[in-house]
């Protein structure tokens, strides 16, 4: 009987034997014809083998399949996680036996799945898919954390996305880690365009001038980025009404960055959120010199004058960003809605009176006080219709012309704005 159990386990493990052989037979078979399909299936069928294999077949499988799931580069996202393991699983057994055969190869491999992921986040920002490339290049550092310039890639592309939490959580991971950011820029010209690109590594660029289409290499030292994360990181907090935080990290922003005019612009929004609004004056007639000709942020100063009810330091602002951009609509949009500025007292005063002789007469020289306003605000918003036709400025002016008893140009503007909402637009 004996006899019998014997032959019979021996003929168990021979027909286990010949399946394992089978299978990573079917594995080679299939990626030495770029059948990675099929690559990955027998993988999958062998994988319930794995119990029964010995060290040898182990380390080939182990290869095997991550060279099955890598698929020549084209590494599915799904994928990449099985075939580190893989890797992982292959070094874990040439620690234990010492043998392993494809030790190096698999390493090899490792690496290119590192560059595959951190090609497909940089080819994710190029198409503007900024949140699915901060995902990538997060996925890249957490293989490889001693790069930490792929936190910083993704830290900057999920505040491209404007998922700010994700982003300032990483910008302050970088922070933690003294990241300088301090690095070399491969960069070549594009024959056919022109224009300059940067490529990952010394190699590529070298590789890509070498094909004759690109020319002009440079190596660019690029500076120490800790104040552009600084800048960053207050921005986000001054975005989220979080003043004393970010008032903070602008003052060491600044260390870096005097004349940054994005930090002047969070400074004054972190003063107004947090009622410092002495301090703001003295900051905007400080970096007066910084805004010339900047008709976007000569109207951003306007607005923080009026914020602080510095009316005529606004009018200012807002005439000198007409001035540098005659096509820009909303500088005179403000400065029409800053000489109405007195209308709601106005009104507010004229429904206070009563019927007496003397409460008919002040009416009457508020009607004309509003009246007076209106002529002069209302050239300033028909302006800014002109220059950008859009329904919220048309149903302002409307509104505007009710109240100035301007009854011909009201008809016509409610007639425009009737035919802006009937057309969608």
């Amino acid at each position: 009987m004996k006899k019998i159990i014997t032959l019979i386990c021996a003929v168990v493990i021979s027909t286990m034997s010949f399946a394992q052989k089978n299978e990573i037979k079917a594995i080679e078979k299939a990626l030495k014809n770029n059948d990675f399909g099929t690559a990955k299936a027998s993988v999958a069928a062998a994988e319930s083998l794995l119990a029964n294999m010995d060290d040898k077949t182990k380390d080939k499988f182990y290869f095997l399949k991550a060279k099955s799931l890598f698929s020549n580069g084209a590494i599915a996202d799904t994928d990449v996680d099985a075939a580190l393991q893989a890797v992982e699983d292959l070094m874990t057994l040439d620690e234990k036996t010492g043998k392993s055969k494809y030790k190096s190869d698999a390493i090899s491999i490792k690496s290119r799945i590192l560059e595959s992921v951190v090609q497909s986040a940089y080819e994710a920002s190029r198409r503007g898919q900024n949140e699915l490339a901060g995902a990538k290049f997060h996925r890249a550092y957490t293989l490889s954390p001693s790069d930490t310039l792929y936190l910083y890639a993704a830290a900057s592309s999920y505040l491209n996305a404007q998922k700010y939490e994700k982003s300032l959580g990483y910008y302050e991971q970088l922070q933690d880690l003294n990241y300088q950011g301090v690095s070399t820029q491969y960069v070549a010209t594009l024959k056919e365009t022109g224009k300059e690109e940067i490529f990952n590594s010394k190699q590529l660029r070298d590789a890509a001038v070498k094909s004759k289409q690109y020319i002009a290499p440079k190596d660019k030292k690029l500076p120490s980025k800790q104040g552009e994360i600084l800048r960053y990181m207050a921005l986000i907090y001054s975005s989220q009404d979080k003043a004393d935080k970010a008032l903070e990290l602008i003052a060491q922003a600044k260390k870096f960055n005097p004349d940054d005019m994005q930090l002047v612009i969070a400074e004054a929004k972190a003063y107004l959120a947090s009622n410092q609004n002495e301090k703001i004056k003295p900051l905007l007639e400080s970096a007066n010199s910084l805004i010339k000709g900047d008709a976007i942020n000569l109207m951003n100063f306007g607005i923080f004058a009026m914020e602080i009810s510095e009316n005529e330091m606004a009018k200012e602002y807002f005439k000198q960003a007409m001035d540098a951009d005659e096509k820009l609509s909303e500088p005179y949009l403000n400065m029409g809605a800053l000489l109405l500025d007195d209308d709601k007292a106005i009104v507010e005063e004229m429904n206070s009176l009563g019927n007496s002789a003397a409460d008919n007469a002040r009416y009457d020289v508020l009607r004309d006080k509003r009246l007076e306003l209106y002529k002069e605000a209302i050239p300033f918003i028909e302006k800014a219709f002109e220059l950008k036709p859009d329904l919220a400025t048309g149903k302002y002016l409307r509104d505007l012309y009710s109240a100035a008893f301007m009854t011909d140009k009201y008809k016509e503007m409610k007639q425009k704005v009737a035919d802006m909402e009937a057309s969608g637009n």
